[in-house]
């Protein structure tokens, strides 16, 4: 598996593109509690309407887990 940090995956991003990223690049080592941040965000935008029900695929076992 190929790790890097946030810092070196903006560098790599500037390199290929020529641009800064502006926002903060975060891995996935807690998916359901990452997405539920996501949500949290999604849910403060008054400009994106409300989802009930989100759902996690896992790449290793093809499982979905619905996320509250």
């Amino acid at each position: 598996m190929l790790t890097f940090t946030d810092d070196e995956f903006k560098a790599e991003i500037e390199a290929d593109t020529g641009l800064r990223p502006g926002w903060a690049p975060e891995s996935f080592r807690d998916p359901p509690a990452d997405v539920r941040q996501s949500l949290a965000r999604i849910a403060a935008n008054p400009f994106i309407p409300p989802k009930d029900h989100v759902r996690v695929y896992s790449v290793t076992d093809g499982s979905l887990t619905e996320i509250t």
